[in-house]
């Protein structure tokens, strides 16, 4: 069992990430859906009960070669090479790798042939007090000065773990500052609250901060911004770029579990959100972080799919769906909420408590603006904000939770390299549309072995497609990844270019006993 002494343990090394489109803040131009030539994984842990994967993605025609080193407490292990097959997926077990079955591992893996992978890391784990359940993310591919996690709570039955990576050579100074809910001065005024700290870290390391430990931090809402500082004043003096990552474990109303999520370079004024449930025993919350000395208006647009798609989730994942008869189309819904946020605040949307949206499966869309003189009105459009989405739910008798970034901008194309179908695993890929058009959409399901299985849908406008991957004929029982591509609106009128859409995949598992889930968004590209 992994303990908070272990999660403690100075630093499990470097591995630098980057949100690359996954949170599609940065995107070369003319990647045309062929992935990057290096990814960083920053968390894993194979020590107690707890396993890592990592999964890699050749989305292209050509084969692909790549090179994998991990890095532990103690050193960087020598690199191991594997070849990819066009259009294919390959799975890593860490644990079962010579000199790591006991060791806080990240991963950096480098593409040596090949026009570029996509790369993931799941983990399945059962924390102490029984918190079992699995956690998963993309990778990344660049280092940043900024880092935003707009999630964290270390109210009871909660720890919130920060990761901070420095893959340089040189040391990294930190300022870590931590924004909680505002407070009401003495005059009635509404004050920001947040507590800074200093680290330093050393080259190739890893920085783990257990923030229900900082004192004025024990119980609380809690979002976090990370800045790389330069050592002094001197002319021309550079921080080093680091990379940012948060880990929870729970018991959330007597649901065990864990999730984590890679931060966000940047804010931005536009999120999507795919993903999204509030029926059954589900719950969702839409965390907004506020890193604007100013005011913000926020507008949230709630999408309801077309004929509720993906009501059947609420079975166990080795069940099968009972058989429903079919129903007539019911129109989309839109259900929009307004909110403002105080400077340097961090706010949490409860989606089961809106009206409408009580029980059903949903995306979100967030805007911000900065908040005008007049209450609940939007002022000029500026004050970029960050947002993540958490889901907590039982599946049977058992419970897990999930978390991840949302994406900053719609894409043509998408890539999602993890999934599973066999045994006791479910896989959902859930496709959002915010166009007001139905769009076409081609999706290429890649095996190990190669043999991709191409399958086309339609996405109705401002709706959400959710596609059980397990009852697609030929992918029953099988490491699977995903490649999306916008074909143009339904009618023929629109290029894929100008509809974009975003894409996320859920999974629902019992793995050696544990029941859980865990979920990403993708990788966006042009």
């Amino acid at each position: 069992m992994r303990t908070r002494r272990m999660r403690k343990v100075a630093a499990a090394l470097l591995s630098v990430l980057m949100l690359t489109t996954l949170m599609v803040f940065i995107a070369p131009s003319g990647a045309g859906a062929c992935g990057y030539g290096k990814w960083y994984l920053p968390e894993g842990y194979t020590g107690g009960n707890f396993d890592t994967y990592i999964l890699a993605q050749n989305p292209n025609d050509c084969e692909a070669k790549i090179k994998v080193r991990f890095m532990t407490d103690t050193g960087v292990t020598e690199p191991v090479e594997y070849e990819m097959k066009p259009l294919s997926r390959l799975t890593i077990k860490v644990n079962d790798i010579k000199g790591l079955e006991d060791a806080n591992v990240s991963t950096m893996v480098e593409q040596l042939e090949g026009s570029g992978i996509v790369v993931e890391r799941a983990m399945y784990f059962t924390y102490e007090d029984g918190k079992a359940g699995g956690s998963d993310s993309i990778g990344a591919n660049q280092t940043s000065n900024s880092w935003y996690l707009a999630e964290g709570y270390t109210g009871e039955g909660f720890d919130t773990y920060i990761l901070v990576m420095n893959p340089n050579e040189q040391v990294a100074h930190i300022e870590a500052k931590f924004i909680t809910r505002p407070t009401t001065s003495g005059t009635g005024g509404i004050e920001p609250n947040y507590i800074v700290k200093k680290y330093d870290i050393d080259p190739m390391r890893r920085l783990t901060i257990h923030v229900d430990e900082i004192p004025g931090l024990e119980d609380t809402e809690v979002s976090t911004e990370i800045f790389s500082v330069p050592a002094g004043a001197g002319e021309g003096e550079t921080a080093p770029g680091v990379v940012a990552e948060r880990s929870m474990y729970f018991n959330y109303l007597g649901v065990n579990g864990g999730h984590c999520s890679i931060g966000a370079p940047a804010s931005s004024n536009h999120w999507y959100l795919p993903e999204g449930r509030t029926a059954g025993e589900y719950d969702t919350y839409v965390l907004v972080m506020n890193p604007n000395s100013t005011r913000t208006h926020i507008d949230a647009s709630f999408m309801v799919p077309a004929n509720n798609a993906g009501g059947g989730r609420e079975m166990k994942p080795h069940d099968p769906p009972d058989s429903t008869p079919e129903t007539e189309p019911v129109s989309n819904k839109i259900v929009r909420k307004e909110f403002i946020l105080e400077p340097f605040e961090r706010y949490t949307i409860a989606v089961d408590k809106i009206e409408g949206l009580e029980s059903t499966d949903v995306a979100t869309m967030i805007q911000s603006c900065a908040a005008s003189t007049e209450e609940g009105a939007g002022g000029e459009c500026g004050n970029p904000v960050v947002v993540e989405r958490a889901m907590y739910f039982t599946r049977g008798n058992n419970g897990d939770g999930h978390n991840t970034i949302g994406a900053t901008m719609k894409r043509e194309y998408w890539l999602l390299a993890e999934g599973y179908t066999a045994e006791k695993f479910d896989t959902w890929v859930l496709v959002m549309n915010p166009n007001a058009s139905d769009v076409k959409v081609r999706i290429t399901y890649l095996k190990p072995e190669g043999e991709p299985i191409v399958k086309d849908y339609e996405v109705k406008g401002l709706s959400r497609l959710t596609i059980p991957v397990d009852e697609i004929p030929g992918l029953e029982a099988t490491e699977v990844s995903s490649k999306i591509q916008v074909l143009g609106t339904v009618d023929g009128r629109g290029a894929a270019c100008e509809y974009g859409i975003i894409a996320e995949r859920a999974m629902y598992f019992e793995y050696n006993g544990i029941v859980g889930g865990h979920c990403s968004l993708g990788v966006g590209e042009y």
